[in-house]
């Protein structure tokens, strides 16, 4: 049985030398949400850390960065001003999507989210099946329209 390489997980504090690379990562899926890049790669700078959400995580494969996931204190706040903790940021890079790396990045920020003592985690996401998180026990909350675009709002009680 051909077995997947590890996954090496990292704070993206910790490489900053990445941080452009998930800027394009980023800005090539969500463009519409990032405004200006230069202005927003500034800004999210500026938000690193390793103590304190947000927390932004890089996943390598073979030494070489294949995915990136963030823990955040708020998202959708206009929305969901009292939902607290949200996983978001998730993306793989196209040529490492079908490998399972999303699963496992996503079970690495609950366990990150979990040693953290975080009560719960939402999520939104352009799945509206639910897609690899109802696979990791996420519950459907809500659908709603977000820039456009019909998401599922999900939670994760982290128990």
């Amino acid at each position: 049985m051909h077995t997947m390489p590890e996954l090496e997980y990292h704070y993206l504090a910790d490489r900053p030398e990445d941080v452009p690379l998930v800027m394009s990562w980023w800005h090539s899926h969500w463009h519409a949400s990032m405004g200006d890049l230069p202005t927003f790669t500034q800004d999210f700078k500026a938000t690193l850390g390793r103590h304190h959400l947000p927390l932004d995580v890089i996943a390598y494969l073979s030494g070489y960065p294949v995915a990136t996931a963030a823990l955040k204190e708020h998202e959708l706040t206009e929305c969901y001003p009292n939902y607290r903790c949200w996983l978001g940021s998730v993306y793989v890079a196209p040529a490492h999507r079908g490998q399972g790396i999303a699963h496992r990045l996503t079970e690495h920020m609950i366990e990150l989210a979990k040693r953290r003592h975080l009560p719960q985690l939402y999520l939104q996401t352009e799945h509206l099946s639910g897609g690899l998180y109802k696979d990791l026990g996420w519950r459907p909350l809500d659908l709603r329209r977000v820039n456009g675009e019909a998401v599922l709002i999900m939670v994760n009680p982290l128990n």
